[in-house]
């Protein structure tokens, strides 16, 4: 990981220098992390909101973090998507399998519950790769699908952005554990309202049967 910090500084004084690469790099790290899953999202997203705001000031800042963010990162799980799908899905099927999320998350995206799957995509502390190979895996549309990523890519990166920003776990890591009850919070809420809530049949994201 030092290797890694090392590297963003790097990137760093290079946008300082050459503010022009400020928006590729805000897009191209958030794409690497949803490539290569093992980079934190968290200090990702935290490198750009600390980058764009100190160039472009708070406000302007924070919302081309966001914006650039989602956006790098929906295009590098939309890419391995389109790659599993078209070429490695009897392999990946298999791995997923394996996985007790992923087998848990197939069966849940093979039903009708498209909000479900969405809680599932938005929880920043599953595996979003494994998430992404399962629904590369099911006949899920191309367009619920980029609505389920996008969606929740915003979710996370303002759930990240915001809490992290409240916690300040750059300044403080292990504030990480409130961020964690915080999320944990707000989603046995979330659970709550909608147990209890009227539960709606017709909903214009459930695949019509043929």
């Amino acid at each position: 990981m030092n290797f890694f910090y090392e590297w963003l500084e790097a990137i760093r004084q290079l946008i300082q220098e050459n503010l022009w690469l400020a928006p590729l790099f805000g897009v191209l790290l958030p794409f690497i992390e949803a490539v290569l899953p093992t980079i934190p999202l968290t200090v990702i997203v935290a490198f750009n909101l600390s980058v764009f705001s100190q160039a472009f000031g708070a406000l302007n800042g924070t919302l081309l973090a966001i914006g650039l963010s989602v956006l790098g990162s929906f295009l590098g799980m939309f890419l391995i998507f389109m790659i599993i799908r078209v070429t490695l899905a009897d392999y990946f099927v298999k791995k997923v399998k394996e996985n007790k999320y992923g087998k848990m998350f197939l069966n849940i995206v093979e039903g009708k519950n498209i909000w479900l799957v969405l809680m599932f995509l938005s929880n920043p502390f599953l595996p979003s790769s494994i998430l992404n190979y399962a629904l590369s895996l099911t006949k899920v549309k191309v367009s619920k699908y980029i609505f389920l990523t996008v969606t929740s890519r915003l979710v996370i990166i303002l759930f990240l952005i915001f809490l992290g920003s409240v916690f300040d776990i750059q300044s403080h890591p292990l504030n990480i554990l409130w961020m964690m009850l915080a999320y944990f919070a707000l989603l046995g809420a979330w659970i709550i309202y909608f147990k209890f809530g009227k539960k709606k049949n017709n909903s214009v994201f459930k695949d019509s049967d043929k």
